[in-house]
């Protein structure tokens, strides 16, 4: 086991948000923080990098996985894609909370991120989608670029 993780100060960063990783959590149980009240549980803790590579990266892989969007998939997608925005969100709030700015309500790093996000979100062929991705780029561009 490492004693260590990643972070210069050796303080890594807890985000006691299982679904970020188990998204069967979703699914199948009430949305907690909690361990599972199961005897023979074990909660780990497994390292997640959140940086800009790492999330395009991943949701460069989830398009890559559903292909078009369509009603057979849509619901999926968007779930996958979600779990990403979560992490942009908490990459936003790491980088607010390093930089204080004067203005606004993000992150500059985030702004950024959130821009490429968008243009791979268009970029999503559509298969005749009620909703993904089209809400969710309405919903990104009133809450990170239009602020």
């Amino acid at each position: 086991m490492d004693y260590y993780p990643i972070p210069k100060d050796k303080t890594p960063l807890y985000i006691n948000e299982p679904w970020l990783i188990d998204e069967s959590i979703l699914e199948n149980l009430p949305r907690t923080s909690e361990p599972e009240s199961q005897e023979d549980n074990i909660r780990v803790y497994i390292p997640l990098d959140i940086n800009k590579r790492a999330i395009l990266r991943r949701l460069k892989m989830t398009i890559v996985h559903y292909g078009e969007v369509n009603e057979k998939n849509e619901s999926d997608f968007q779930m996958d894609v979600e779990t990403l925005i979560s992490q942009v969100e908490i990459y936003d709030q790491v980088w607010f909370v390093r930089h204080m700015p004067t203005e606004g309500v993000h992150s500059r790093e985030a702004i950024e991120l959130v821009k490429e996000v968008i243009s791979l979100l268009e970029q999503i062929p559509d298969g005749c989608a009620e909703t993904f991705p089209f809400a969710m780029i309405d919903s990104l561009i009133n809450e990170y670029i239009k602020v």
